[in-house]
């Protein structure tokens, strides 16, 4: 009786230290698990592989290479990977940029693959031109500018997207095609977002290219958007 006693008691010893086990492993996190970092990896580059099917892609000579790019661009730019970004700028005639249509070569600033990628490290205010309609000068860090007057819409999943063509059009001047002859640039285009301003609100980005030993670098990025 004694010794059935005691097997009973020992079953049930084992069958608790069962439990106690399956439930801490059922519960466990594994040290290092880094599985959000690796699905959020793969998005990013599942994103940097395609043109995005929500846009509609308007080609002057179906160049897809160049759409892809402007694609890979824009993952970039949404995601502030401006490490990434640097090794895109022409290593030899830079980026510039411009925050509306009309390029003005003497006052909008200019910079190289090192000096971007370095100073946007920094929270160094610049002077980028002048505001529209205020003519105030538009003093922004390198981060601030890029999100009012670069990624200042979802330009990745634009209404529409142009190579070498233009969509938006306003009061500007725009001389593009003036400055960068014999460039390709693509434009990404929302219409617009509230209805009752009848389009007004439109705006666009444009990511102009030259070639360099081959291979496409950006040599300007162009924001346009309706002005008074």
């Amino acid at each position: 009786m004694k010794n059935r006693t005691k097997i009973i008691l020992v079953v049930i010893g084992l069958l608790t230290i069962g439990a106690v086990w399956f439930i801490c492993e059922a519960q466990e996190i594994p040290k290092g698990d880094n599985s959000n970092a690796k699905q959020s990896e793969k998005e990013m580059t599942d994103s940097l592989s395609v043109v995005s099917a929500n846009t509609k892609i308007i080609s002057a000579d179906n160049d897809t290479a160049i759409l892809v790019l402007t694609k890979q661009i824009l993952t970039m730019l949404k995601n502030k990977k401006y490490k990434m970004l640097s090794e895109f700028i022409h290593p030899t005639l830079g980026l510039r940029f411009s925050p509306y249509a009309y390029i003005d070569t003497t006052t909008n600033l200019k910079f190289t693959a090192v000096n971007f990628f370095e100073k946007s490290k920094l929270q160094t205010i610049l002077k980028w031109g002048n505001y529209d309609g205020s003519g105030d000068e538009i003093l922004l860090t390198i981060e601030k500018y890029l999100e009012k007057f670069v990624y200042s819409a979802d330009f990745l999943n634009a209404d529409k997207t142009s190579l070498n063509k233009m969509i938006g059009t306003g009061n500007s001047l725009n001389n593009l095609e003036t400055i960068y002859k014999n460039c390709n640039y693509t434009e990404s285009y929302f219409a617009g977002f509230d209805e009752k301003y009848d389009g007004m609100d439109w705006c666009c980005l444009r990511l102009v290219y030259k070639k360099y030993q081959s291979k496409n670098y950006l040599i300007a990025i162009v924001h346009d958007q309706w002005t008074i």
